[in-house]
């Protein structure tokens, strides 16, 4: 059996721990602070409440994320980016997307693709929007969710459009507005929260409709 003697510093092996711990931390936050907003809120939830799910004191939440606003927003990215941090346009469904051969193989691949996303940010992006109504920091995060989000589903329609026919009444920007209303963050919490629906009954629901509705011939 080979063997290695080789010893790390200390301060090398300290440094390491810190860091896990550190992201452990910040893991353990964005998990609490996501729970809390989702069931009281953004204006409901309370850095107090949030750190006693969290396990650490509100001062190290502040230390972490430095208010409520900055830590909603690192909730959203959370949300969308997963654990490992890949944005959507990274991600193997999207490359899926783009490599499909027809227009609805691309909007069924993206449905498919954008449902675990749209399970894990659409109930926060709900509460995000919510709380923008009266506070302008956290309006200035949703609008960039906003923007981020229509600029997503534009170069979703884009690559659909390059291999099939809209609908003749679409052009980009409203089979993009479809696309949001149809794939969008409300309609997916009022059909798994609301009208209880399964992610899977959603998938097969959206997978039909989305084609139906944006390309001239669903079968191409």
């Amino acid at each position: 059996m080979l063997t290695s003697n080789i010893v790390m510093p200390m301060g090398v092996v300290n440094g390491s721990a810190r860091r896990e711990q550190t992201r452990l931390t910040r893991r353990r936050i964005l998990d609490a602070a996501t729970a809390e907003f989702v069931s009281k809120g953004y204006h409901g939830a309370t850095i107090t409440a949030i750190a006693r799910r969290a396990e650490v004191a509100p001062q190290t939440v502040y230390f972490v994320f430095h208010n409520k606003p900055e830590l909603i927003s690192a909730v959203i990215d959370d949300a969308v980016l997963g654990v490992d941090a890949t944005p959507p346009e990274a991600s193997a469904w999207w490359e899926e997307m783009r490599a499909a051969a027809t227009a609805a193989d691309a909007l069924v691949a993206f449905v498919q693709g954008a449902a675990p996303l749209l399970e894990r940010a659409a109930f926060v992006s709900v509460v995000l929007k919510a709380g923008s109504l009266a506070d302008t920091e956290v309006q200035a995060i949703q609008d960039k969710h906003d923007r981020m989000q229509e600029a997503g589903y534009r170069q979703v329609i884009d690559t659909v459009a390059a291999k099939g026919p809209l609908r003749a009444d679409l052009t980009p920007a409203t089979a993009t507005d479809a696309l949001l209303l149809l794939c969008g963050d409300s309609t997916y919490v009022q059909l798994r929260h609301d009208r209880q629906w399964t992610q899977a009954q959603i998938v097969a629901f959206l997978t039909r409709v989305v084609v139906d509705s944006l390309l001239d011939d669903p079968s191409r």
